[in-house]
């Protein structure tokens, strides 16, 4: 009758329903890396200023990736219209 084992390959459904997962993890991630990007900025003296670049260089690597994994989804994440304008 055609019936599915969990054994079997994943259904495409089940692949857009993990790539979203991925989306989702990625906006955490970055939600997660803008607020320790705001308290190393509100706390920000001369000899952190290594600290807030790698946190900077961190946050633009995850929005890459965030990018990079929405575009196998059927969304859009605005803000990188903006950034890969320039």
């Amino acid at each position: 009758m055609g019936y599915q084992t969990n054994d079997g390959p994943a259904t495409a459904s089940e692949d857009s329903k993990e790539d979203l997962n991925q989306v989702i993890n990625s906006i955490q991630k970055t939600l997660g890396l803008l607020h320790q990007l705001h308290l190393t900025v509100s706390s920000f003296t001369p000899a952190s200023q290594l600290h807030l670049l790698q946190r900077l260089n961190s946050l633009v690597t995850e929005l890459n990736i965030m990018a990079k994994l929405s575009e196998k989804c059927n969304i859009q994440v605005p803000i990188f219209e903006i950034i890969h304008r320039k």
